[in-house]
């Protein structure tokens, strides 16, 4: 059962590892598309320009790097159940705030009959999956139940 519950958390997160791995190898389009949707409030702003002079990339590259970084290690996380529930939650609200951004809620009639639909449905649905993950942490399938097979075997 864990090498199932293991080949089951990497089908999940392999999204956001080739995302993120995307996002890597394409880091001017990725950010580009970040660049018009990108909004950095008043109080952040010096600091965003600080650190974009500082690593001479401006910030829509910056938040790229970040956005495939973090898919890629909080994929790593629940692969390895190693905090699952932090990074079920990370990717949770990375799959929220994306699709906030992403889709076009205006138009709810149009968008349920286009591509973007299905799209938004697949987001809809991994962040269920995310809820299911932080529900169960880092429970490793039949840990618990031998557990309670060893205690009643002792008491016995």
């Amino acid at each position: 059962m864990q090498v199932i519950f293991l080949i089951g958390r990497i089908l999940f997160v392999a999204i956001f590892l080739v995302s993120g791995v995307r996002k890597l190898l394409d880091l001017t389009g990725t950010a580009h598309l970040i660049e018009g949707k990108l909004w950095i409030p008043d109080v952040a702003a010096p600091y965003a320009e600080k650190i974009s002079t500082m690593t001479g990339m401006p910030t829509p590259q910056l938040v790229a790097i970040v956005l495939a970084v973090v898919q890629i290690v909080f994929a790593l996380f629940i692969i390895f159940n190693v905090g699952s529930r932090f990074a079920a939650t990370v990717l949770a609200i990375y799959v929220a705030v994306a699709t906030a951004l992403s889709f076009d809620f205006s138009n709810l009639g149009e968008l349920a009959r286009s591509e973007a639909g299905t799209s938004l449905l697949k987001n809809v649905a991994l962040f269920g999956g995310l809820l299911i993950l932080f529900a169960i942490g880092s429970w490793q399938p039949g840990l618990i139940e031998e557990e309670e097979e060893y205690a009643h075997e002792t008491h016995a």
